[in-house]
């Protein structure tokens, strides 16, 4: 209950709970009690869940106690990592698809796909820190827990400088807030270009991986731009441009015979 009472989640402690019983202590808890734990009650479930929905609730009610004993996670305890993002084309598709449904949305999808900012924190800009005349916006509280100096390209600055609701007020830039009207508009803009795999991170993921292909930059430098905080986060990205070494396959001997 000092979990809980404290603001933890409720979410998957119910189950959790029910095998473990009143009687049982905290401090009994090692890793191969819940390891078993995790194994009875999702027998059917892959690393990613059981870990989701096992491991890590008991970690943060053990932590909550004062109990920080290292937890070992299962296999597979991040699941399999995937990666989309949008061609030129297709963002083309998609930012023609948000202005149909609304121009504010479009401006929003705008400004995330080519900053890399999350949802977040494109939500949370003011109108006060932007200087279009600089291709400049200041983000005071990113989430990698510094603040952020954004840089805007001209697209940027003259898709902002067409806000609908123009940019003479003290208020946030865009008017939404994360929930279902917001989600309703990223559906209806789905439907129209029949991406439903798009959401608002495979914005984060266009921008970094443009960057990589088009801007030139190496995982040191996306890292240099601020929106990740260190290699291993930016590293993800290393596999969108092929490397100087297979680059080297133009120089094999190929047959004198016209293409196939």
């Amino acid at each position: 209950m000092q979990y809980i009472n404290a603001g933890g989640s409720k979410r998957f402690l119910k189950p959790i709970a029910d095998y473990f019983g009143p009687a049982h202590l905290l401090r009994d808890m090692t890793q191969e009690i819940i390891d078993k734990a995790a194994r009875e009650i999702y027998p059917k479930g892959s690393g990613a869940t059981r870990n989701r929905q096992i491991y890590t609730p008991i970690s943060a009610v053990l932590k909550r106690a004062g109990m920080k004993a290292p937890l070992d996670r299962p296999i597979g305890a991040q699941g399999q990592q995937r990666m989309q993002w949008l061609w030129p084309e297709d963002a083309e598709r998609w930012i023609a698809a948000a202005t149909e449904v609304d121009r504010e949305f479009a401006v929003l999808i705008v400004t995330l796909l080519y900053t890399g900012m999350r949802l977040s924190e494109g939500l949370s800009l003011q109108v006060r820190d932007l200087r279009l005349d600089e291709g400049f916006v200041y983000l005071p509280d990113s989430k990698t827990g510094e603040p952020r100096a954004v840089h805007l390209t001209p697209f940027v600055v003259a898709t902002l400088g067409s806000h609908p609701r123009g940019l003479g007020r003290e208020q946030r830039l865009f008017r939404f807030s994360k929930g279902r009207y917001l989600y309703d508009l990223l559906g209806r803009c789905r439907q129209r270009t029949g991406f439903g795999w798009v959401g608002f991170h495979t914005l984060c993921h266009t921008y970094a991986v443009w960057m990589r292909r088009y801007g030139g930059l190496d995982t040191r430098g996306l890292v240099g731009t601020g929106r990740w905080k260190d290699l291993k986060s930016a590293a993800r990205y290393a596999h969108v441009v092929t490397t100087e070494e297979a680059r080297k396959a133009d120089l094999l001997p190929t047959p004198r015979v016209k293409a196939v």
